[in-house]
């Protein structure tokens, strides 16, 4: 490649342990959370907190394998990386095109859930010219912020980070506090649901934790990834495991299976402290969603800049997406078209067929790194003991189980992504872009 687009350590190593356990929080902690107590609640009843902790668990095994990747391959691009490392160039941009796609889907997709919520405070946001000049600001703010530096970066997503939790924390702690814990005690032990219905509410579960891989993508950019990803992959997940517990369970026993007038989270701060609390937490919903649609833009930038740099990009195209910013050490071609393309989706409406299959692209991506780590681990001089080698098949199992409840319309949308990327792939290995 050019000298301008192999400029690979210009990008500085900038985010801590702190970070990146930040941008696993915030990959996962977004809009879902708001609307999902109610549904777990319609499901499951008062089985719905454990179904956290079980499915939890089981989803740790996927998010292992993403540690131990990271151990393996600690440049930039994730999944992108562990795919050409694993199958080869073809299978790379793939995976990179599919999981790029799904990305960019889910930042248009969440500008809308957060104007939507804005709304509530804000009406004009939710008008016509209102909306889309709110989109074009808001487009604006998250590629200046990632242009700008890292550091900036960072700096804004530990605030938004200090601001979504505080809420949650004072919701929990004043709401357990008006509790009384002996009438909760037998109202708990009502049922075990069938296990079909257990299998529906834990679809839901496992899609509440989609969005951990936020910190691979940003491995190269990583102080000590070998350590600080794994780590950080491990405790804040299951950090959320329980945080999702907590929130379930003091729903169910506050508010129960009766549907809400509002969003269940707001209605259940309505009821702890007023309309001020239903005010703050709507806010907090705002604050959610901006830091998730940080965490994705740091992240997903990412993937094509390391596409460039392993020059599953050629040509001019390639060159522009790997140049890195001599000013600020970031990607910002990459940053620049991730936004703009977004921004496009959002304003147009048209992210809402490309959802369709987004879920389902990034449940194949999960299944394809694990399937990674399984040959990496095979190569392995030194073999690993029995449970390290038990694990990715568990994961595996988890990934092929929840890809299998995807909807036809789902799988056609995603095979079409994959002959449009095949066709992609022919085309700029023919001639560069």
């Amino acid at each position: 490649m050019t000298n301008s687009a192999s400029n690979s350590g210009l990008l500085t190593r900038g985010i801590g342990g702190i970070g990146a356990a930040l941008l696993v929080l915030n990959g996962l902690i977004g809009a879902g959370i708001f609307a999902l107590p109610a549904k777990m609640a319609a499901e499951l009843g008062a089985f719905s907190p454990y179904v956290f902790l079980i499915f939890g668990v089981l989803m740790l095994s996927i998010v292992w394998c993403f540690g131990q990747l990271a151990v393996f391959y600690q440049q930039t691009g994730g999944p992108v990386i562990y795919a050409r490392k694993g199958f080869g160039d073809a299978a790379a941009f793939q995976t990179g095109f599919i999981y790029y796609l799904a990305r960019a889907t889910a930042i248009a997709a969440n500008m809308h859930v957060l104007l939507l919520y804005a709304g509530y405070v804000w009406p004009e946001l939710n008008s016509g010219i209102g909306k889309s000049i709110a989109i074009v600001m808001l487009t604006s703010a998250l590629i200046t912020v990632n242009i700008i530096g890292l550091k900036a970066a960072m700096r804004s997503l530990d605030a938004i980070s200090l601001l979504k939790l505080l809420p949650f924390v004072a919701v929990i702690g004043v709401g357990y506090s008006q509790l009384d814990f002996s009438a909760t005690a037998s109202s708990t032990q009502q049922f075990v649901p069938t296990l079909d219905t257990i299998s529906a509410g834990a679809l839901l579960t496992l899609y509440a934790f989609i969005g951990f891989e936020t910190v691979v993508v940003t491995s190269g950019e990583t102080s000590s990834p070998k350590r600080t990803i794994p780590r950080a992959l491990m405790l804040t997940v299951s950090g959320i495991a329980l945080f999702y517990f907590c929130v379930q369970w003091l729903y169910w026993h506050m508010i129960g299976p009766d549907k809400p007038d509002s969003a269940p989270l707001i209605a259940l701060a309505d009821m702890i402290f007023g309309k001020t609390g239903a005010l703050v937490m709507t806010l907090t919903a705002v604050v959610s969603v901006a830091g998730n649609l940080l965490a994705n833009m740091i992240s997903t930038s990412r993937l094509t800049y390391s596409m460039a740099h392993q020059e599953l990009i050629p040509g001019r195209l390639g060159e522009n997406l790997g140049k890195v910013n001599q000013r600020f050490a970031t990607p910002h071609v990459s940053i620049w078209i991730l936004g703009v393309f977004a921004g496009i989706l959002a304003l147009s409406g048209s992210f809402v067929w490309l959802a369709i299959s987004s879920v389902l692209a990034r449940l194949v991506v999960y299944a394809f790194c694990v399937l990674v780590l399984i040959k990496a681990q095979r190569a392995q001089s030194d073999v690993p003991n029995f449970i390290t080698r038990a694990i990715p098949f568990i994961a595996l199992a988890v990934c092929t189980w929840s890809i299998t409840q995807s909807t036809i319309n789902a799988w056609l949308f995603l095979l079409g992504e994959l002959a449009i990327g095949a066709l992609l792939y022919l085309a700029i290995r023919r001639k560069p872009v």
